[in-house]
């Protein structure tokens, strides 16, 4: 089964820049609510709208970890509920790293809370994950159930192909587009 993103080069523009800012020290978060388009052998996942995570959308946030205000969280459950829309969580690492990106021990953690709540909220949607940091990004999606991701297969930006480091689960990039 592969895994798509789609999302435009203004979309992704807006979502990386407010990411990783020149200088950030702090990891940062956003969302995109996505259409969901599935067949067989593919779940594609279109951006439809964004939203950037401001200093007061965040209960905690520091270098290595994030925690979204209940305000801020309630918002964006609420729009995606009314707009019919999956959630996509984006969350950066805007530190330098020799290593590749992937999903730090927190980040999975807190995913065995928060997609099972996802899960709830939005039935019947997939839940997807990207974490970027400034040397590339790796994603995950839960379309099968709340406990078991799968890599993301591509990140689609306007038609070209970007994919995820696919680090957390073991670094091992299989499927191509």
């Amino acid at each position: 089964m592969q895994h798509v993103i789609d999302v435009t080069t203004r979309q992704k523009t807006a979502i990386w820049d407010h990411l990783l800012p020149e200088g950030a020290t702090r990891e940062s978060a956003a969302f995109i609510f996505a259409s969901v388009q599935e067949s067989p052998h593919m779940l594609v996942l279109t951006a439809q709208d964004f939203t950037l995570v401001g200093k007061d959308g965040f209960r905690a946030q520091y270098d290595d970890y994030i925690e979204l205000s209940d305000e801020a969280r309630i918002s964006i459950i609420k729009k995606a509920h009314r707009t019919n829309t999956a959630l996509i969580e984006l969350h950066s690492h805007p530190f330098d790293s020799p290593w590749a990106p992937s999903f730090s021990l927190a980040d999975m953690n807190g995913f065995g809370e928060t997609v099972p709540h996802m899960w709830w909220r939005l039935p019947g949607r997939p839940y997807a994950a990207i974490v970027v940091a400034p040397n590339g990004f790796d994603s995950l999606v839960w379309q099968k159930g709340p406990h078991a991701p799968d890599c993301l297969t591509a990140l689609r930006v306007d038609g070209e192909t970007l994919l995820p480091t696919d680090m957390t689960l073991g670094g091992h990039h299989v499927s191509q587009i």
